[in-house]
């Protein structure tokens, strides 16, 4: 089996460093101009690999790629709402400081026990993976299937059909609107590519989000985490 996996372009949420799991968030101008890239890039790859199926996140960022891409191609798009976001709950929509000043209690209690710890009226990170791997189970073998969704789904395929714990995670750097193709077959993963079509090159009116601001983001997010849960520890 072979999977391509999709993350959607930028919307207004990635632009304001929002908590957006299931909450909607429109593209940007940046955004409108990078989905007609990149499905111009995975119909031109359904001419080398010809997908069998295409699933999509019912999220409408993830879907309206996903859809272009069946417009030209003739083919079905399977909406699955396990192909969602993470549910961030009451940090749906928020970004980070007004999480904490809103729910200092929550977040810190997720910040200490980010993987198991269930956020009020979401869920936890490893029931997202649970979803991610009951997914996969419903897969044929011998298909090559096209999955438009998330930065986190991703992240949950690529954790599950690696075999990696969960918290391996942020090794992968999952930009918007790239490309990652896993090859998988009896339990056994292997990562086989992972692309971003230049799209710094052939957008040049609109900034994009640096990826050093958000390593920095994703680094400083990781020291919290930790410093949380070495507290938890000491007490």
């Amino acid at each position: 089996m072979k999977l391509v996996l999709v993350r959607h372009v930028e919307t207004y949420g990635n632009v304001e460093h929002r908590l957006n799991g299931h909450t909607e968030s429109d593209y940007t101008l940046r955004g409108k101009a990078m989905k007609e890239i990149l499905v111009n890039e995975l119909v031109v790859l359904n001419e080398k690999l010809s997908f069998n199926k295409i699933y999509a996140s019912p999220t409408t960022r993830a879907f309206k790629i996903a859809q272009a891409v069946g417009n030209s191609t003739g083919m079905e798009i399977q909406v699955d709402p396990r192909l969602r976001e993470f549910n961030f709950g009451i940090f749906e929509g928020k970004t980070r400081d007004e999480c904490i000043e809103i729910f200092e209690t929550e977040w810190d209690h997720w910040m200490a026990n980010y993987i198991d710890y269930p956020v009020p009226e979401g869920q936890s990170q490893r029931e997202y993976h649970d979803l991610c791997a009951e997914f996969l189970t419903e897969l044929n073998d011998d298909e090559t299937v096209l999955i438009v969704a998330h930065g986190g789904t991703i992240h949950g395929m690529l954790t599950n059909m690696l075999n990696l714990p969960l918290d391996c995670k942020w090794h992968f750097d999952i930009k918007l609107g790239s490309i990652t193709i896993i090859d998988y077959n009896h339990g056994f993963g292997m990562l086989s590519h992972m692309t971003t079509p230049p799209y710094d090159e052939l957008i040049p009116y609109d900034t994009p989000l640096t990826d050093a601001k958000k390593s920095a983001m994703r680094a400083a997010a990781r020291v919290e985490a930790k410093t949380k849960a070495a507290n938890k520890k000491k007490k």
